[in-house]
């Protein structure tokens, strides 16, 4: 950091922290902000001198928001929506009840606009995948917003569009599609704890992985994509032989897990003017700055939406594109 900006960076994120306070009921908020600022600074060996502001802030929107065991949760069923939300939980930045906290941002970065929704949950089955079709097996898409106001989505994604792949170990809501290990194809595994487990590409070594997963774990959402972008807080080398358009610029999708029940969704807008996307290595820069422990590419290109009370969120020129599934999480309190 330069010394020239320090003061005004300082007095910057000292004043958002301490807004939150108005914001948040809990007084816990402004002493993780503190203790994680002060970590920040001094380039603490756990969390490393790279962690942002923002990813400070973000941690601090969500300290007063813990896994509840009042909270009954969701059937874990692909076929089943979440809970109706409140409309009145709804504000222009968030959503928030006794289950679920969201907060949405944009960024600039890497000369693109970079929307963010970060997202905790109470139970691990409020993290929720949906499919266009009935089966798995179906080739039925749908626009990514329609999926989600079919499911009572709070915020929404579009997800790894399986059906164009021939290899992975996809699952859905505990319903596996396709049990194939992929030579070239990274895999993200979510378990019964909302968990992510990252498995990098290679037939013999996901055999391995998938029985030793198996073994301890229920693979609840299983993804087909890649490449992993953030692997047990480590940025990944993005290899250009390996992964098509790896170097070019475009909209990019992606999930990240960034402690217990919370998490982050982001989408990268590309190909336009004013905003032209990202390559896969900045990509990975951005969702390691957010904070993510683990982080996981899904589907890009136009593909690449983020819908949030019923609307499109990442604003973009092109019309949307129908897909094959979603991610998106959900409150697990009736509302409505």
């Amino acid at each position: 950091m330069r010394k020239s900006t320090f003061p005004l960076l300082f007095v910057l994120v000292l004043m958002m922290a301490l807004s939150l306070v108005f914001l948040i009921p809990s007084g816990a908020v402004t002493e993780e902000a503190e203790s994680l600022y002060d970590e920040w600074l001094m380039g603490d060996e756990e969390y490393g001198a790279k962690i942002k502001p923002e990813a400070v802030l973000a941690s601090a929107v969500f300290s007063d928001i813990l896994p509840s065991s009042g909270i009954d949760p969701l059937p874990i069923d692909r076929t089943m929506p979440g809970k109706t939300p409140v409309a009145g939980n709804y504000t222009e930045n968030g959503y928030r009840d006794e289950s679920l906290i969201v907060e949405m941002d944009k960024q600039r970065m890497y000369d693109s606009d970079v929307y963010i929704a970060y997202v905790k949950v109470a139970t691990p089955s409020q993290l929720r995948t949906a499919i266009a079709g009935n089966k798995m097996s179906s080739e039925r898409t749908n626009t990514t917003s329609a999926i989600a106001a079919n499911y009572n989505a709070v915020i929404a994604m579009n997800g790894d569009y399986y059906g164009k792949v021939a290899t992975g170990y996809i699952s859905r809501m505990g319903d596996t599609g396709r049990s194939k290990p992929s030579k070239t194809m990274d895999l993200l595994w979510i378990d019964e704890l909302g968990d992510f487990h990252i498995i990098p590409n290679g037939q013999s070594e996901q055999k391995a992985a998938y029985k030793e997963f198996t073994a301890e774990h229920e693979m609840i959402n299983g993804f087909a994509f890649g490449p992993a972008l953030v692997v047990d807080g480590q940025k990944q080398e993005m290899r250009k032989d390996t992964w098509d358009h790896a170097v070019v610029k475009e909209p990019r999708a992606g999930i990240g897990q960034l402690d217990t029940l919370t998490y982050v969704l982001v989408v990268v807008n590309g190909r336009e003017e004013t905003t032209a996307g990202v390559t896969l290595a900045e990509f990975a820069d951005i969702m390691h700055q957010l904070g993510c422990k683990q982080a996981y590419n899904l589907d890009g290109g136009n593909s690449a939406t983020m819908v949030f009370n019923g609307k499109i969120f990442n604003e973009k020129a092109a019309d949307e594109r129908d897909v094959q599934d979603i991610v998106y999480f959900a409150t697990a309190v009736d509302g409505e």
